[in-house]
């Protein structure tokens, strides 16, 4: 059977994704190759050395990345460059040739590394758009490895890829891939429809093409969680003495507020919509709190500080105003939480507002349904813009851009009876089981494999491609 190696940009093991690859590994075995979580920097690219780490259930290859990858490449590049062309926002887009360049080495440190350790029938998985010249590095030191690409994030509508100014470059790595994964059918649509726009494409099926002779499939595979991991969590002594302390000191009407500090959460629009909240029932007053988290860790440092600045004046206009001696109707914390604690903080919430203008993954709502008491469970509001909206029946559905409609959603949230909460839950949960991190990475090797999928792939294949927003409360 062949290896696995699986590819990252770092494996840092306060987050869920880190959390879940490690899971995977753990179950599949093979390689994951990434640069230290320590950011170390090489003096100069002559001078990076490869660690190799055999472990019992999975081997670790790392290296450190030079600064000028690390800040220019990394930062630059990937943050102020790719991210918003992604999300649909080139105008916060920020390019120079020194940017790519540093990309490049990065890329190609990623290219001889695997290229070292690589085996002639592992299979190669690439994570995010980190790595899209990494595909052509590898073709061109002559692996003939099936190579996969899963991007974490959205794939821009229209022509707007061809923003980018290195985007022939990047296409053409992208052609060399085997097998191209999206979030959402919407994604892969975008790909698809722009990829023939611009190339002499053969149609080979749906979701198969040949582009200059090679063939490209591509697939939706919803990144899910790791239900037992969850099962630990809750079972730890942090998370149930987070869960206590919060029910003990918390409003039992509290809105769960998370995400990273970037342009695309919308977090603005949050507050917002809890002034509106207020305006139109003054009876919340005293007795329900938004809970915002925006970790000084999370989001770009680019922006981060301008974004935190305007969210606190914003935060303390709304408690200027609305609040009381005695409370205040938002609750603003920085702090950087074990995944622990998030656990008993979301457990406790009533509500979670996991409303992104644009996102792909949206593993936070995910998180907030399993971590729910089924007996008495809270309500998910989610962005018709995340990436999980597709499959997240049993969420009230957003736009995240209509204040009036979130302060509507939230009203409805904590009003709902238990029946009605219970069976919006056991709908998410079901999902969750179904298509769990297990399953996004079985049916993503199996058609990198050119394996025959497993019935559920092709189930929920054919139901995200047609999914919209049928059966769910929209406001």
């Amino acid at each position: 059977m062949p290896g696995t190696i699986l590819v990252t940009h770092n494996q840092h093991q306060s987050s869920t994704l880190a959390a879940i690859y490690d899971r995977l590994m753990a179950r599949r075995g093979g390689l994951w190759v990434c640069w230290d979580e320590q950011r170390r920097v090489a003096a100069q690219e002559a001078a990076r050395t490869l660690s190799f780490q055999q472990g019992n259930e999975y081997d670790r290859l790392q290296f450190a990345l030079t600064r000028a990858e690390y800040e220019e490449g990394y930062h630059g590049y990937v943050h102020q460059g790719l991210w918003p062309v992604f999300h649909q926002r080139p105008d916060l887009a920020r390019f120079t040739s020194a940017s790519f360049q540093a990309y490049r080495q990065l890329n190609a440190a990623y290219a001889h590394a695997i290229a070292e350790y690589a085996m002639p029938d592992d299979v190669i998985w690439l994570q995010d758009y980190h790595f899209i010249p990494t595909v052509k590095m590898l073709r061109d030191t002559g692996l003939t490895n099936r190579i996969g690409l899963f991007l974490h994030q959205p794939f821009p509508s229209g022509q707007l890829f061809e923003a980018i100014p290195d985007w022939r470059s990047l296409a053409e790595s992208l052609l060399c891939c085997d097998l191209i994964g999206f979030q959402t059918a919407q994604d892969m649509n975008n790909f698809l429809l722009w990829l023939e726009s611009e190339f002499r494409a053969e149609r080979l099926g749906r979701n198969r093409l040949r582009v200059h002779g090679h063939i490209i499939t591509t697939g939706v595979f919803p990144v899910g969680i790791d239900l037992a991991e969850v099962q630990a969590l809750l079972e730890s002594n942090s998370c149930q003495y987070m869960e206590q302390q919060s029910r003990e000191h918390l409003p039992a009407n509290t809105v769960l507020s998370g995400g990273h500090l970037d342009d695309s959460a919308g977090l603005p629009y949050r507050i917002s919509a809890l002034e509106v909240l207020l305006r139109h029932h003054p009876d919340y007053a005293g007795n329900m709190m938004l809970l915002q988290l925006a970790s000084a860790a999370s989001g770009h440092p680019h922006r981060q500080q301008a974004i935190s600045h305007n969210l606190e004046n914003l935060c303390g206009e709304v408690n200027g105003v609305h609040g009381m001696l005695n409370w205040y109707p938002v609750s603003y914390l920085n702090h950087d939480y074990r995944r622990e604690e998030l656990a008993g903080l979301y457990r406790a919430a009533r509500v979670a507002l996991v409303t992104p203008l644009m996102a792909g993954m949206s593993l936070m709502a995910k998180m907030y349904a399993a971590l729910q008491d089924p007996a008495n469970p809270g309500v998910l509001i989610l962005s018709q813009f995340a990436g999980a909206a597709e499959q997240m029946d049993g969420a009230l559905i957003v736009n995240p851009y209509d204040p009036d409609a979130m302060a509507d959603a939230i009203h409805t949230a904590l009003r709902l009876p238990l029946s009605d909460r219970q069976n919006r839950h056991a709908r998410l949960l079901n999902n969750l089981h179904r298509y769990d991190c297990h399953w996004w990475a079985d049916s993503f090797l199996a058609l990198l494999m050119d394996e025959p999928q497993p019935e559920s792939v092709q189930l929920c294949s054919r139901h995200l491609s047609g999914a919209g927003m049928s059966g769910r409360l929209r406001y």
